[in-house]
């Protein structure tokens, strides 16, 4: 091989190496891909609003501990209904404003009850949530099941 040759041959190997390491942009599955700074070789995402974890855990924590409230709605319909068949799992979605206020929605359920649905809604829109500097969204799920 000529000299020529080899330099172009090392030259074409730089250039596929560098191709090879390309940082690849993240990937939000709901909504495409999510904006990406890139400085100094390193990759640097964009806050896009959204709850703290040290706030979702606050959060998580106050409706753990209020969890009788949300319970009462079961409860109550549980006894109409006076059978052990009746239960599931609610998941609700609570979006947050700056003030603490909460608008929860039911974002799914096996339990097929509108009464404790609207119910489980109307409490844990009088909860007072901790405040955000931006407005996010918390899931959370709540299992009901007869305990006799």
């Amino acid at each position: 091989m000529k000299t020529t040759q080899i330099l172009f041959a090392i030259g074409i190997g730089l250039v596929l190496g560098a191709c090879a390491s390309a940082t690849s942009i993240p990937r939000d599955t709901e909504n495409g891909p999510r904006p990406v700074i890139v400085r100094d070789d390193t990759q640097m995402v964009i806050d896009t609003g959204g709850v703290p974890p040290d706030k979702e855990a606050e959060i998580k924590l106050l409706l753990q501990e209020r969890d009788s409230s949300a319970r009462r709605c079961y409860q109550d319909v549980l006894n109409e209904k006076h059978t052990r068949e009746f239960k599931g799992n609610v998941k609700v979605i609570i979006t947050i404003d700056t003030a603490g206020h909460g608008k929860p929605r039911v974002a799914g359920s096996t339990l097929k009850s509108p009464e404790v649905e609207n119910c489980l809604v109307g409490v844990l829109r009088d909860y007072e949530y901790p405040r955000l500097d931006k407005g996010g969204d918390v899931q959370y799920e709540f299992k009901f099941e007869p305990q006799y």
